[in-house]
């Protein structure tokens, strides 16, 4: 396949991928942490994050772009609309970590916050506001400006108590569901660790924060999460983007500009159940079959779409990529390239969708090449490269 002309960041990142090792630029995976010490340090969480390299992410997303080139409208992204954005019941929170001390402080409605002496640590989404089946409990989000740092405070949605402000406030899953029956939406929870000498607070998927002096305050539970990839993950990626641009090159999105549209292509998104695309994969899945569709499309009005709303599978067998398109009312709402024949976690397809829905662009998957079991994935989701799965993606 002929490559389109490069960007200079481009050439940069490809040079990466060709290059021996030995004459590979400086990476940032070879990068070392700050030497400074402080309370409740962890050395290996910061060289972690040291190894997030958002300029070769960008740069590889620009290759993307030029893959896709004038074919597909997608690469506008083009953002919802405030009124859609008024019904999305999920909101996106970025938790950057910071030193001296060693703290953290979430950012509502990012998913970077990288800037000043905040590195992004992961992103996670909670619901924004109280459903009886789904989030009932409040969680409070305070602040603290000496240093800059938050603090969860559960079971209230307002925290303005001795040293600290209400800075926003969520909701953390649990209600009504009945637990007895299978359901396929899926959540995360983690512990969030305090110190003290200044109040603060630890939060990341799977810490085991008592090693570094933390103790365990409370727990969380949330949605969905991710985290930058590193330049090694990021670097996986590439070689595949010129194959899932076939599939979206063939693929316009738009995205719903209607409170009833939104809801439908989320309650679709929730239907996918498969850990792999086959031969024996229904190439289509209508919404209206499941029970817990219909009780939706009551609930949220949007019973009149329900007989046009469906889950499509297409792919480019030659290759064995398959595209997972949401369609609405005739349209595709949102969409995911993933590999034929392939393990990957069920949650994982449904958190690209859901974030293809909310950016209006196509968004590749691939399992990471040690990860047989589907469970680590690499992905680019707001123009950047980020990993998500299960607990693996977050070990340190």
């Amino acid at each position: 396949m002929k490559i389109p002309n490069l960007t200079k960041t481009l050439a940069i990142a490809l040079s990466c991928i060709l290059l021996p090792s030995s004459a590979q630029p400086h990476s940032p995976q070879q990068q070392q942490p700050p030497s400074t010490e402080t309370s409740n340090d962890d050395i290996e969480l910061r060289r972690k994050v040291a190894q997030h390299d958002g300029a070769f992410s960008s740069g590889v997303n620009h290759y993307y772009e030029e893959l896709l080139g004038d074919h597909n409208f997608t690469i506008h992204a083009r953002s919802l609309e405030a009124t859609i954005l008024s019904v999305d019941d999920v909101g996106r929170f970025c938790v950057g970590l910071a030193s001296n001390p060693n703290r953290v402080q979430i950012f509502q409605d990012q998913t970077s916050c990288d800037r000043d002496d905040w590195k992004t640590l992961f992103v996670f989404s909670a619901y924004k506001k109280k459903d009886y089946s789904l989030s009932r409990r409040p969680i409070c989000v305070g602040h603290n400006n000496d240093p800059d740092r938050s603090m969860i405070f559960a079971g209230r949605s307002e925290c303005a108590v001795e040293e600290w402000n209400t800075a926003f406030s969520f909701f953390e899953f649990g209600g009504d569901l009945d637990q007895s029956t299978e359901d396929s939406r899926s959540f995360e929870s983690m512990v969030v660790w305090e110190a003290l000498e200044p109040h603060r607070m630890m939060i990341y998927p799977h810490y085991g924060g008592e090693k570094n002096g933390w103790r365990e305050a409370s727990s969380l539970t949330y949605k969905s999460r991710w985290r930058p990839a590193t330049y090694a993950e990021a670097k996986m990626l590439v070689p595949h983007l010129a194959t899932h641009s076939l599939l979206h090159k063939r693929t316009d999105i738009h995205p719903p500009y209607d409170p009833a549209t939104f809801r439908c292509a989320q309650a679709l998104i929730v239907l996918w159940n498969y850990s792999q695309v086959s031969s024996s994969t229904p190439r289509s899945l209508r919404g209206d079959i499941d029970p817990q569709f219909n009780i939706d499309s009551r609930r949220h009005g949007f019973t009149h779409l329900s007989s046009m709303a469906y889950l499509r599978i297409h792919e480019n067998k030659y290759d064995h990529v398959a595209a997972v398109d949401v369609v609405v009312d005739g349209l595709v709402r949102a969409s995911a390239s993933i590999p034929y024949n392939t393990n990957l976690l069920v949650s994982g397809v449904q958190l690209a969708l859901e974030e293809s829905l909310r950016t209006g662009r196509p968004v590749p998957v691939i399992p990471h090449k040690d990860h047989e079991r589907g469970d680590f994935l690499i992905g680019m989701i707001d123009e950047a490269i980020v990993v998500f799965g299960g607990s693996v993606v977050f070990r340190l």
